[in-house]
């Protein structure tokens, strides 16, 4: 049976709270592991404490960040670009003590960063040589970097599972792989289960939530469509759920939840937990 974990930031005020003190949550909801980020840096992360609490739950990890505007791959500025570098190696560092499989996220250029030009070519070209660079360091370490695919109002580097694919040709390397996420995939596929078998063994991290970014199941998507699609690829890998439900904090204002997306946060999600194993046989 698949494993399927959860984004930790579902039951988080605040992007700097301690992510290792909701792990027992998780766990009592009866997840197989967590998503958690380097929101404040890998140096943030207190390694010996948080791989205590998740053998102690028996919890497994997969670990995600983002770039900023001092340490932008996509950067024209090439001392900029080396920064972006230098703090991804310091992720996969991190990555790695916790041992996590996988480093994913927005690796590839800031959140929402959209530049003042015309020409977008020289920022996707900066930050896939960047990204072979970083590719590297993965595989030293033996870590799968992933890129998540955004929607248009994002990112502009790539949308859709045909433009993720072209940018990893461009990027050239076998440990950087497609993060996948359906409420991203929602607004910019024409097919959610075409894409998915399109993007085959390209597929590094499967993130789920509904269309409209509640918990899957209490959208519109057709998820025994996407579970066939994804059992037709060649991943292997766990599910985790993403949502931001919390309209009333930082966590989910800064994605733009205007309105609650969960009334019973313990509940729905166990009842998430079972609806996906049901389908994700």
């Amino acid at each position: 049976m698949r494993k399927i974990s959860i984004e930790i930031f579902y039951w988080m005020d605040n992007w700097s709270d301690d992510q290792i003190a909701y792990f027992q949550r998780a766990k009592d909801c009866g997840f197989d592991g967590v998503e958690i980020s380097f929101v404040s840096g890998p140096e943030s992360i207190d390694v010996k404490r948080m791989r205590d609490e998740l053998d102690r739950l028996g919890l497994d990890v997969f670990c995600s960040t983002g770039l900023s505007a001092v340490t932008d791959i996509s950067h024209p500025d090439v001392s900029v670009r080396q920064a972006g570098i230098d703090y991804l190696r310091q992720c996969l560092e991190t990555t790695k003590k916790l041992q996590s499989p996988l480093l994913g996220g927005v690796t590839y250029a800031p959140w929402l960063l959209f530049p003042a030009t015309d020409d977008l070519r020289p920022y996707r070209e900066h930050s896939a040589k960047a990204l072979h660079e970083v590719a590297k360091i993965a595989a030293d370490l033996d870590i799968i970097l992933t890129m998540e695919i955004l929607n248009r109002f994002e990112t502009f580097m790539f949308n859709t599972v045909d433009e993720g694919i072209t940018f990893l040709e461009q990027v050239d390397h076998p440990n950087v792989k497609l993060q996948l996420d359906t409420y991203h995939m929602n607004m910019e596929e024409d097919s959610i289960p075409h894409a998915i078998r399109k993007a085959g063994n390209a597929i590094g991290h499967f993130h789920c939530a509904a269309n409209n970014r509640k918990l899957p199941g209490q959208g519109h998507l057709n998820w025994e469509a996407i579970a066939a699609a994804l059992k037709d690829t060649a991943y292997a890998g766990g599910l985790v759920i993403e949502t931001f439900p919390n309209p009333d904090v930082e966590t989910g204002r800064t994605v733009h939840t205007w309105r609650p997306l969960v009334q019973d946060y313990d509940g729905e999600a166990r009842a998430t937990l079972a609806f996906l194993r049901e389908h994700f046989k």
